[in-house]
């Protein structure tokens, strides 16, 4: 086509083991918003990867503005106008603006010196081409997630990008920023840049994207304009099932009352916290950002100092002051953020798996190898954590395999009360549908699960019963039940418009 900027020719990418990609053939039209999906592993991390000459195809050939080409290192793309904004960003906190957007590329002038002054000037041009007033002297530390993101932008921009990549940009963002994101690329389309989107928020993917494509299993399964698509088709060609297969049928749990909060306070941050959890139930927690909701659960493992409140576990009084009394009392946490708090990158998927529960792997002051190994391999299977060996760095897996790698691990501590905070974060509708079912199991299993989400279709299609914050206080505990709760009940009683019990916490 004569709009085409971009195009993969039978690219294909094998790892030992492997093959990672077959035969893919994607074209990109100049000044479209493209959104690549697919589950976990699909390969789509690596196909980009292979347009920022990260790494080099196995076969098949790039074909950029009518040319062949081969793209050997990121440099190198970047001087063809072809950037790529990861999920995790590489500014550095203590430059400031200007010298992250041009770093290792700072304008010189007379004599091949520095010219401080031609950058900053270049710099606000950036920024007025986005249509956004920054302040290019802060540091970037000083800066929020989304203007830091925004420093990403300008940065990939200063390279005259055609091609910009954005890697689940949408992750950190709340909705009022995300709105303002999405402002500057429908203004990057309207100037000619070709925008790749990679994202698992499907919401996304119709609102700012002109066409889509599915990858599964390393190859092409879709290509249509978005208008040509919906939500239920998208998820049936990404995984093979409707969306309302996504989750599990909601539990039946106890009426018998395994945690008990009472008048549960800390420093302001949250007032007043008084609810139950029954045994075998999933407790959702939803509210917007700021009210509180991952705040309670911090509370409850002694990650906040508790001012005031009761916590009754089974009738008995506990304290769980901190982390480590909070697990001896059999409480296990999952943060929301894997990679910093979560997983330990260098270390492998076994011992990731089991270092929370080392102990019962020992005899006679050392580890036995063959029982550590057993239990890792039989809770990865379990959860079909996808990798070719338990020896593997646990970076190297995609982030809904690093999220069933933590899920072994906690399951292997045997939870009482299982707290999760946004568990399908950055997550595929495949290995959503599987986290899902984990979690069931386990309440089916005896325990009780809190699960802190911002996305409310995952709430409601999870939770038996939903605590709504609004300003660090229970605005209202929704009893699903009935099973006919609307997203617009719960976000009424989370912006404050309704306040109701549905049902008194000690009936």
């Amino acid at each position: 086509m004569a709009d085409t900027l971009l195009e993969f020719r039978k690219i294909s990418k094998s790892f030992p083991g492997v093959k990672a990609l077959n035969e893919v053939d994607m074209s990109f039209r100049k000044g479209e918003v493209h959104a690549l999906v697919g589950e976990n592993g699909a390969g789509k991390s690596t196909l980009m990867k292979i347009l920022c000459g990260v790494y080099q195809p196995s076969a098949g050939q790039i074909v950029y503005q009518g040319e062949n080409v081969a793209i050997k290192n990121p440099h190198e793309a970047q001087l063809m106008g072809i950037s790529i904004i990861f999920q995790e960003f590489s500014l550095i906190g203590h430059l400031d603006v200007v010298s992250n957007v041009f770093l290792n590329r700072e304008p010189t002038g007379f004599g091949g010196f520095k010219n401080q002054a031609l950058a900053r000037k270049k710099t606000l041009e950036i920024f007025e081409r986005m249509g956004v007033e920054m302040d290019i002297d802060r540091k970037v530390s000083e800066l929020s997630v989304v203007e830091q993101q925004l420093v990403e932008i300008a940065k990939a921009l200063s390279v005259t990008a055609q091609v910009l990549i954005m890697d689940e940009p949408s992750a950190p963002l709340t909705d009022k920023e995300l709105t303002k994101l999405f402002e500057i690329i429908r203004s990057l389309r309207e100037q000619g840049v070709t925008v790749i989107y990679i994202s698992h928020m499907l919401e996304e993917i119709f609102e700012i994207a002109d066409r889509v494509t599915v990858l599964k299993d390393g190859e092409v399964t879709h290509t249509d304009d978005v208008a040509n698509m919906t939500k239920d088709l998208l998820v049936k060609k990404m995984v093979g099932r409707e969306i309302g297969d996504i989750y599990p049928d909601l539990g039946n749990p106890s009426k018998d009352i395994l945690l008990e909060v009472k008048d549960l306070n800390c420093g302001g941050r949250i007032e007043d916290i008084n609810f139950i959890l029954r045994k075998g139930e999933v407790l959702g927690l939803a509210g917007m950002v700021g009210s509180g909701r991952s705040d309670v659960v911090k509370a409850l493992m002694g990650l906040l100092k508790k001012d005031a409140g009761t916590l009754l576990l089974e009738g008995r009084g506990i304290g769980n002051a901190s982390m480590r009394e909070a697990i001896s009392n059999d409480f296990y946490y999952i943060p929301s953020d894997r990679k910093k708090e979560g997983i330990v990158g260098p270390m492998t998927i076994k011992e990731n798996t089991t270092i929370a529960n080392l102990r019962a792997y020992m005899k006679r002051g050392l580890i036995n190898s063959r029982s550590e190994r057993d239990a890792a391999d039989g809770e990865n299977k379990k959860l079909k954590t996808k990798t070719s060996s338990l020896e593997e760095e646990i970076r190297n897996l995609s982030g809904g395999n690093q999220q069933k790698v933590l899920l072994a691990r906690a399951l292997l501590t045997n939870p009482r009360v299982f707290c999760i905070v946004e568990p399908t974060r950055g997550i595929d509708v495949g290995a959503k549908h599987e986290i899902y079912k984990i979690l069931r199991e386990l309440c089916e299993s005896g325990s009780s699960v809190i699960m802190v989400s911002s996305e409310l279709p995952e709430v409601i299609g999870m939770s038996d019963r939903i605590l709504v914050m609004n300003q660090g206080k229970v605005a209202g505990i929704v009893d699903q039940a009935g099973g006919k709760t609307t997203e617009e009940h719960v976000l009424s009683l989370a912006v404050g418009h309704e306040y109701s019990l549905h049902g008194k916490e000690n009936a």
